[in-house]
């Protein structure tokens, strides 16, 4: 079941681009809002699904069974490196980098990537016992979408295609580190909104 649940979500993305291509003239009305719930699905339902129907464990995934402890030494960990990242912020070479490799297009829908590859994380520790197996397999899938939904790992890929193997990456620095997908999506939340406050014409405090 577990296998299956992968198969299918990283299936999911050509598919959903022939429907599309298929589709378009006739909902191009409404191209945004489709845009819009269909990232939202493709992010949450994967790990919802594959959790209740016991596909993956709430504890592999970081969604649940963190001890008091465990949320208040993630907590230290995410706050630790969110001050690191607004100081680096302030060079401007750094803010120049993030906004190119990570934060591309500013937009808030990239949150919906975090459920989804927490679910890969999940879904590799059914099949590896080992943690760091695990999360090297769980990246992999990841990569594996990336290149489903068009990355290729070629000097001309655009920087904002690259930029989502980039918050991959540190989505799973992150996990490793925290084991906690509520405190990721809390940090990476914040990390965007500090980048976006850097930003030429962005408001000051």
């Amino acid at each position: 079941m577990t296998g299956l649940w992968v198969l299918l979500t990283l299936v999911a993305p050509p598919a959903a681009r022939e429907m599309w291509r298929r589709l378009a003239p006739r909902l191009q009305a409404w191209e945004s809002e489709i845009a819009f719930w269909a990232q939202a699905a493709y992010g949450v339902l994967p790990l919802y699904l594959a959790w209740v129907t016991g596909a993956v464990i709430g504890w592999d995934c970081g969604l649940s069974g963190m001890s008091p402890a465990d949320w208040l030494r993630g907590a230290v960990v995410i706050f630790v490196l969110l001050a690191a990242w607004s100081a680096a912020l302030r060079l401007p070479q750094v803010r120049r980098a993030a906004s190119t490799w990570y934060g591309h297009n500013g937009s808030w829908t990239v949150l919906f990537d975090e459920p989804r590859w927490t679910f890969y994380r999940g879904a590799a520790a059914m099949m590896f016992l080992h943690p760091v197996g695990a999360q090297v397999v769980g990246w992999v899938l990841g990569v594996v979408e990336w290149v489903a939904r068009g990355g290729r790992p070629a000097r001309r890929t655009p920087p904002h295609v690259w930029a989502g193997l980039v918050r991959l990456t540190v989505s799973a620095g992150l996990f490793a580190l925290v084991h906690n997908l509520w405190l990721i999506l809390m940090a990476q939340a914040a990390a965007q909104a500090l980048l976006l406050r850097q930003k030429p014409g962005a408001p000051s405090a």
